[in-house]
């Protein structure tokens, strides 16, 4: 049975993006986690998410934004006035999917830059959750993960792309890596990660405004997976976004 895409929406095309405190790292991956950059998050987790699913989401988005640098700082319900000014909130809530039963794409996460006070991602545990059964009725995935921890690293991958549309301040999508429109249910749910990084064209142009000198303030112009196509050659065979 071929294994069903998730897909990942951003909402509106982007404008703006808030600030990221900046006390920026070497560039290297495997760097220390104090050189990196900080991205202060709101995070809010549904009660129905068991402790290993949590555990698994947290470190698998700050796994895969480790890998540029980004180091993620999570402040929890009760602690926003720790962090007033964190630019972005995360909800993981059990938000059903959209009726897209028959069809082969359906929605796990979506970015909401225009909310007020901080731009907001959400994820739906429904949509993880139908990512996971897909996954498993495949029979490519190794039975024996515990489901809560596939579930958890489903739910960070989603999460760590919408990040990726917050940082990159675009709607656009890739044709490979971490910000793909759509990725096969077996391969999103899969052990092996390294299907989940950042692109190289994105990947430069973020680390080349991380600076030192300064906080990474509001632009005007994002990131944009269409522009910084131009010119290159076409690669056949090449996955391609939806």
């Amino acid at each position: 049975m071929d294994g069903r895409p998730f897909r990942v929406r951003p909402v509106v095309a982007w404008a703006t993006v808030a600030a990221v405190w900046l006390t920026v790292g070497s560039g290297n991956p495997s760097a220390s986690s104090a050189s990196a950059v900080p991205l202060h998050v709101l995070l809010t987790l549904s009660s129905n998410l068991t402790s290993l699913t949590r555990h698994t989401l947290i470190s698998e988005a700050e796994r895969i934004w480790r890998h540029e640098q980004v180091r993620i700082e999570w402040a929890h319900p009760g602690q926003a006035l720790e962090h007033p000014s964190a630019p972005l909130r995360v909800l993981v809530v059990a938000r059903p999917p959209r009726d897209e039963t028959a069809s082969r794409q359906w929605p796990v996460a979506e970015l909401i830059p225009e909310a007020e006070p901080r731009a907001l991602a959400i994820a739906s545990i429904a949509g993880a959750e139908r990512v996971v059964d897909e996954a498993t009725r495949s029979g490519a995935v190794d039975g024996r993960m515990p489901r809560e921890r596939r579930l958890g690293l489903v739910l960070g991958r989603a999460v760590a792309h919408e990040i990726g549309h917050f940082l990159l301040a675009t709607s656009t999508h890739a044709d490979s890596g971490l910000m793909r429109a759509s990725i096969d249910a077996r391969e999103f749910a899969a052990v092996d990660g390294a299907a989940f990084r950042l692109d190289p064209d994105a990947s430069r142009w973020l680390r080349e405004r991380l600076t030192a000198s300064a906080a990474l303030t509001a632009r005007a112009e994002g990131f944009s997976y269409a522009r910084h196509r131009i010119d290159r050659p076409v690669v056949c065979g090449g996955a391609s976004s939806q």
